[in-house]
């Protein structure tokens, strides 16, 4: 890291220990309302702070993939100890498929289990990115955690990440025993673009008549790859995820064009969502795609499925990655890791 970059992130730390009034003045004037939701203030201030980067669909990809490690490696919830983390590699339907292992001290045996696919819009995050959410969750919600490591757009555009979440499903279903894992108690989660690619597992699994997962936690979801929704207009400038970036991510991962009644691409189109598993869906208040999360949520409970809707109103897409230095991220993890817990419970 720069000098100048690594002054910037200290000085945002130290901040970040004021008062809220203060850092709602630091940011540039009174709260941020929207619908009737304040913002967070920490939140606020780190915004204001974010300005000072140029864009993300500015930069080159390894600008942007270092950026984003090191924004989830820096705010990120601290490490709890575990028992061990293990990396291993499958065979993926395209080469060696890697995946990280998380588990807990003290977990009963045998464990609950949940396959996680990381958020970055299909081009960013990779193991590394998502290690400090990945063993909060698994220490949180008391279960082993196996995250994936998918192969990223533009390099490897749609549906190479469904493929290779898929594959990494399957491995997980067949040897969850070897793993010490309880096979009927299995779940997927994700976060954004790795929510949709969990939701597709599920749909997917489904449709082959394949072992499906117990439980889907879905964090701040992408559900309609190019939906025209309110929130998309209303969040989609000054709220970390924006309507430019979002149309950066899209023309990575499908340069073609957009097979938007593609299930495995926008999951909200799937024709039909009886018989899915139970879910969790995370809706942030200031996130752009929060109308086609609940809306997700909507069809699954018109369906007959058990949701769980938790909302965080003053939060902001990608929260989870900055569960080290706001207290309401780091609160709103505990909650989802609640619902994980709860989900695969018994």
């Amino acid at each position: 890291m720069a000098v100048k970059q690594l002054a910037q992130r200290l000085g945002a730390f130290a901040a970040l220990v004021l008062p809220d009034a203060a850092l709602t003045r630091m940011a540039g004037g009174g709260p941020v309302i929207r619908d009737g939701k304040t913002l967070d203030p920490k939140l606020q201030f780190l915004l204001r702070a974010a300005c000072r980067t140029p864009p993300l669909e500015s930069q080159t990809l390894d600008q942007a993939r270092a950026g984003y490690g090191d924004l989830c490696g820096s705010f990120g919830a601290a490490l709890p100890r575990l028992a061990r983390i293990d990396t291993r590699l499958l065979a993926g339907p395209a080469g060696p498929l890697p995946v990280r292992l998380y588990v807990p001290r003290n977990i009963e045996t045998p464990a609950p289990l949940t396959l996680f696919c990381h958020g970055g819009g299909f081009v960013l995050g990779d193991l590394p990115s998502y290690d400090r959410v990945c063993a909060d969750l698994a220490d949180r919600a008391r279960c082993l955690v196996l995250a994936v490591d998918y192969r990223l757009a533009p390099e490897h555009p749609f549906p190479a990440a469904v493929e290779d979440c898929l594959a990494a499903w399957r491995w997980l279903a067949a040897n969850a025993a070897s793993l010490g894992a309880d096979p009927a108690r299995l779940a997927v989660a994700g976060d954004s673009a790795g929510a949709a690619l969990s939701a597709v597992i599920c749909q997917q699994t489904q449709a082959a008549g394949e072992p499906m997962p117990r439980f889907q936690l879905l964090i701040y979801p992408v559900t309609d790859g190019d939906g025209d929704y309110p929130s998309r207009t209303a969040y989609g400038e000054g709220f970390l995820l924006t309507a430019a970036m979002m149309r950066w991510f899209m023309g990575h991962y499908a340069p073609g064009g957009m097979p938007g009644d593609d299930p495995r691409f926008a999951v909200i189109k799937a024709p039909s969502l009886d018989g899915q598993p139970a879910a969790a869906v995370v809706i942030a208040g200031f996130d752009p795609l929060q109308d086609e999360g609940r809306a997700y949520a909507a069809r699954l409970e018109a369906a007959g499925v058990a949701v769980d809707t938790l909302e965080f109103p003053s939060l902001i897409h990608g929260f989870i990655a900055l569960a080290g230095v706001v207290p309401a991220a780091r609160e709103a993890m505990a909650k989802i890791a609640d619902a994980l817990r709860r989900g695969l419970a018994g």
